[in-house]
């Protein structure tokens, strides 16, 4: 990996950073690390499986059935989603095998209304028209395999933690999946145990490892690539997703199409949850 004063020189760290700062961070798409917000973004509450189970009640939810805890992402076919009651999903979590098979929430929030009372919106994105909204709960050792998104993502460690991996944006050196695959943001790497022999051009590459931990946020600027671990035995977070700025994906073109098919995929689901909500309060 790469040394801890290499990381730190690409890793901003902001402690209840002001509008402008954050917005500063945006335009220059840094990678930040957010502490000091977490009393007032959970009101005062806290996310233990207990706690999720009471704010969620009888709602079910959104998972991936995964063959392993560190799956590779098929380019042939989509995650193998299904909803079941949340009282199903923790006992899943606290009994399946290390190695798995494996099974991980991922699930938008307004599927689940019970749960908008346990939580508020960062400030910094009060403005923002913000696309999606998505709820992610783990047990540990859980991997999601490295890609990019091409959207902008603040990701709230509500409980537990994750070690990332993240790089800068590229696709020459990252290997990904074919574009007209179900997997284009998706690099053929596993960058924990990279075949040198297979990917050569990954020697280019240089990580950025950090853990985030519980009442953290980061700032994942759209485009860049990441490989995330759940390391605690319970792991809550949440996705706030929002358009990246019109300069920024011309600027990471090739990118941005490349992500093309897979955006069109997620703007369905999107769409479908949208309508299945629209007129409820």
């Amino acid at each position: 990996m790469m040394s801890t004063a290499r990381t730190a020189d690409r890793l901003l760290r902001l402690h209840r950073p002001t509008q402008s700062e954050f917005r500063r961070a945006v335009k220059a798409s840094r990678l930040v690390v957010i502490t000091g917000l977490s009393r007032e973004l959970s009101r005062g509450g806290s996310y233990s499986l207990d706690d999720l189970q009471n704010a969620i009640g009888e709602h079910r939810v959104e998972v991936d059935r995964r063959a392993s805890r560190n799956t590779p992402q098929d380019p042939e076919a989509r995650p193998n989603f299904e909803r079941i009651p949340f009282a199903e999903l923790r006992a899943r979590i606290e009994s399946e095998a290390y190695a798995g098979p494996r099974t991980y929430l991922q699930d938008d929030v307004r599927n689940l209304p019970s749960f908008h009372s346990s939580y508020q919106v960062p400030t910094y994105l009060r403005n923002t028209a913000i696309v999606r909204t998505k709820l992610w709960v783990s047990g540990k050792g859980i991997v999601t395999p490295l890609h990019y998104d091409p959207v902008e993502v603040l990701h709230w460690m509500m409980e537990g933690s994750k070690r990332w991996l993240c790089f800068q944006p590229g696709l020459r050196n990252f290997y990904p999946h074919g574009v007209h695959t179900k997997a284009p943001m998706f690099s053929k790497v596993d960058p924990t145990a990279p075949d040198m022999s297979a990917y050569p051009r990954w020697k280019h590459v240089r990580p950025i490892e950090f853990e985030l931990h519980a009442g953290e946020l980061l700032y994942i600027p759209a485009f860049y690539w990441h490989h995330v671990e759940s390391t605690a035995d319970h792991n809550v977070s949440m996705n706030y997703i929002w358009l990246a700025s019109p300069w920024k994906n011309t600027r990471y073109f090739p990118e941005f199409v490349q992500a093309m098919p897979f955006v069109a995929w997620q703007a369905k689901k999107i769409a479908s949850v949208r309508s299945r909500h629209s007129g409820r309060s």
